[in-house]
């Protein structure tokens, strides 16, 4: 939720400095500064607001410093809502949009230009000279590592109908990240739902979630898009997500029935589908927003288990956010890093080599930090791996 200044103030005044949330928090976990924990950056937020403080430099980097991971909100005894107040601070601090954000949003916001970017994109990676451009512009080089290998677009059609008895529709929310950089996520979560009778319909008109603007506080682009996807999934039923961070802020900002997909597909009918057997350890990183926002993380394990002869396990620490966080790991990359490490050492403990999480964002930071050490970990969606059981070969109709 967005908030006024009244409003601010009087979310504020519900925390009560217990602490409690102080153990929950990463960043405070890294740096033991109270400026750094969320009762720290509430009362920042309340001083700032009531004209106590002023909105300086060094309090632009507490809050900006925060990863929005939420999980503070799990331990909080009177359930102040610190979603919505870090929101509003970032929206009431927000630079003015740099010519490379006004850039990423033009495209962002026009699914032709998106396409055709990830094309071009696909076609230097091809060429390899994405290693002269990082040595060419460094500021780029960042950005650059976290890059998989980048999947064929796909044509989307309004409507993949089922094969099967049919069970019900779904509507597919593509997310502009996902679309671009984890299509075959997309493609693997029609193939499953088709394949357990579902008709899946895919909306043209839906555009970003809204997330990497709303980090950016530009809430007014954020809204836009918010009204965009209001408009085109206005007829749908159920709306499956796959990336947690879309599902999580279409769920706090839209009326839309929002579902995760690992959490649906446990609800459908597995009585004639049968999952072909895996002999592997697969290890499962929980995505912040998967967790302390929708609250499905649970459902991952059981869908996974699903999977004849697969063990599987979740990674330890998994309440600690990785350091992803939407754009986070490119603003904030020293923190990002250090919980990385983290993620890594716990990755490395569980001697798995495949990693399943329900994040696009999560997937490219983990990815980029294992490549860099070599390590021969593949990290994919659950539903991927579900859909491979199930006979998936990269191909839709």
């Amino acid at each position: 939720m967005s908030l006024n200044t009244l409003q601010i103030i009087a979310e504020a005044d519900r925390c009560v400095a217990c602490g409690l949330c102080l153990p929950y928090c990463p960043t405070y976990h890294k740096t033991g500064s109270e400026a750094d924990s969320p009762r720290g950056r509430i009362q920042l937020i309340s001083a700032v607001a009531r004209d106590i403080l002023p909105a300086n430099k060094r309090y632009q980097q507490h809050i900006n410093s925060c990863l929005s991971c939420r999980n503070c909100e799990t331990a909080c005894p009177n359930g102040v809502s610190y979603g919505g107040l870090i929101d509003s601070a970032r929206a009431a601090i927000a630079k003015p949009i740099s010519m490379s954000n006004r850039l990423t949003n033009i495209f962002i916001q026009n699914p032709l230009l998106m396409r055709f970017a990830a094309q071009s994109l696909k076609l230097i990676q091809q060429l390899g000279l994405l290693k002269i451009v990082s040595v060419l512009v460094p500021s780029l080089k960042k950005p650059i590592a976290l890059l998989p290998k980048l999947p064929a677009q796909q044509n989307w059609l309004e409507l993949y109908a089922t094969r099967q008895n049919k069970k019900g529709d779904v509507s597919l929310f593509l997310g502009c990240i996902s679309n671009t950089f984890d299509t075959d996520t997309l493609r693997a979560s029609v193939f499953v739902l088709n394949r357990l009778g579902y008709d899946v319909h895919v909306p043209k008109a839906q555009a970003c979630c809204g997330g990497l603007a709303r980090q950016q506080g530009n809430s007014t682009l954020a809204k836009d898009y918010i009204e965009k996807n209001n408009a085109a999934f206005n007829k749908a039923n159920l709306v499956i997500t796959v990336a947690s961070g879309c599902g999580a802020g279409l769920r706090d900002y839209t009326d839309m029935p929002i579902q995760e997909i690992s959490a649906f597909l446990l609800q459908c009918d597995w009585q004639d589908v049968a999952l072909m057997p895996l002999a592997n350890d697969i290890a499962i990183h929980e995505p912040c927003t998967l967790r302390n926002v929708q609250k499905s993380h649970t459902a991952v394990m059981t869908l996974l288990k699903k999977i004849p002869s697969a063990n599987v396990q979740n990674l330890s620490d998994n309440a600690q956010c990785c350091g992803g966080a939407g754009a986070y790991m490119l603003t904030q990359a020293d923190m990002a890093d250090a919980l990385l490490k983290d993620k890594i050492t716990a990755i490395d403990k569980s001697k798995s080599l495949l990693l399943a999480t329900s994040n696009v964002g999560c997937a490219l930071h983990l990815a980029a930090g294992l490549r860099s050490q070599n390590k021969a970990v593949k990290v994919v969606h659950p539903v991927t791996i579900i859909a491979t059981q199930l006979g998936y070969t990269g191909i839709i109709n």
